[in-house]
């Protein structure tokens, strides 16, 4: 089994602190050096011909709580990035007016607290301005947080999904190699010759059959596919239940109860065939105690793979197409888990299908 390294985290405190301190600091240099050179965006009544005066004290409080508010806004933009919403609406309006009343409430508290603390409080015209440019100032720091936000995230979520194809690939290759390692396995090759050679003086027709179920299931091992309709699945899984009922004969069953409603749907391949090779090979099969498999499928969607537990008394090694494998490719793929049920007496899987272009 493929270890995969931790996703990175959406957004570090660290990332945080230095892009609020880069955006508040670098806004005010711009705005210092406006001040020295031209017009203001903010004071365009300042005449050419004036002498520009520049209060440092100033700049570095406004920069201080304007840092404060882009912190406090990448804060809670980031915590909603990463909450699963039902409706991509909802994530849209939680962000746009989060953001909305965060600004709004820090720029008026700033802003009224700069004008109160001065011994002359302004005329109210002039303190609507100033609130009024607060808030288009503050309103502005909102935006770029915003579209920065979505621009990193939209980079991690990319990051992510390379990150995760190229582990499902790995998984995959492991998957065919393990299963082409076990449909080659003498143990295996021996037992289907052994077989063949059992009727292929009796029953010539019988053992032309199965060579040809026997060549299907080693081509379907061979596939090369990331994702497999369930179709294309039940061809080669019943394929090799035909092989196994040929060596088993009346001691192994199958019960197939598949909705053709689902053919078109996806599933990993050889995921269905592993669950049926490992109740054959980790289960007694014998006049006594017959084996019956069911494949079902089911209305979630999904296919239920079932049998009775009926251990052997040595048990036998796996062939690295486990449980876990399994479940972590479906992990990859589609975020999806495989459930597993055992409760003593029966022991139950559960692939979820998963609809076409979904």
């Amino acid at each position: 089994m493929i270890k995969h390294n931790k996703k990175p985290t959406f957004l570090s405190l660290r990332t945080i602190l230095l892009l609020s301190l880069g955006i508040s600091v670098g806004f005010h240099v711009i705005f210092t050096i406006s001040a020295f050179f031209g017009d203001t965006l903010f004071f365009p009544e300042v005449k050419q011909n004036m002498q520009r005066h520049v209060h440092f004290g100033r700049i570095l409080l406004f920069t201080a709580m304007n840092f404060i508010l882009v912190f406090v806004l990448f804060l809670y933009n980031r915590k909603m990035f990463t909450i699963d919403f039902k409706k991509r609406w909802r994530k849209v309006l939680f962000i746009i007016l989060g953001s909305m009343l965060i600004t709004a409430a820090i720029s008026l508290c700033f802003t009224m607290a700069v004008l109160f603390s001065k011994p002359h409080q302004p005329d109210p015209d002039m303190m609507a301005r100033i609130i009024r440019d607060g808030m288009v100032r503050d309103f502005s720091f909102m935006v770029v947080v915003l579209l920065l936000t979505k621009l990193l995230h939209t980079l991690y979520e990319r990051n992510n999904i390379a990150v995760e194809n190229e582990a499902l690939r790995a998984e995959n290759v492991i998957t065919h190699y393990e299963a082409l390692k076990s449909q080659m396995d003498p143990h295996f090759m021996f037992n289907s010759l052994n077989t063949l050679q059992s009727i292929i003086g009796t029953d010539a027709e019988k053992a032309q059959h199965y060579v040809q179920e026997l060549s299907q299931v080693l081509r379907a091992t061979l596939q090369n596919k990331e994702v497999v309709t369930l179709e294309q699945e039940l061809q080669g899984v019943q394929a090799y239940c035909n092989l196994m009922q040929i060596r088993y004969g009346d001691n192994l069953r199958f019960d197939f109860q598949i909705d053709s409603k689902y053919h078109s749907f996806l599933l990993l391949p050889l995921s269905l065939q592993g669950l049926v090779e490992n109740a054959i090979k980790h289960n007694v099969i014998s006049g006594k105690q017959p084996l019956l498999v069911s494949i079902v499928t089911t209305e979630e969607p999904s296919l239920k793979v079932s049998n009775p537990i009926q251990p052997k008394i040595m048990e036998e090694t796996g062939n690295g197409i486990g449980l876990a494998n399994l479940s972590e490719r479906y992990q990859l793929k589609w975020n999806r888990n495989v459930e597993i049920v055992n409760d003593g007496t029966t022991f139950e899987v559960v692939l979820p299908l998963i609809e076409p272009n979904a």
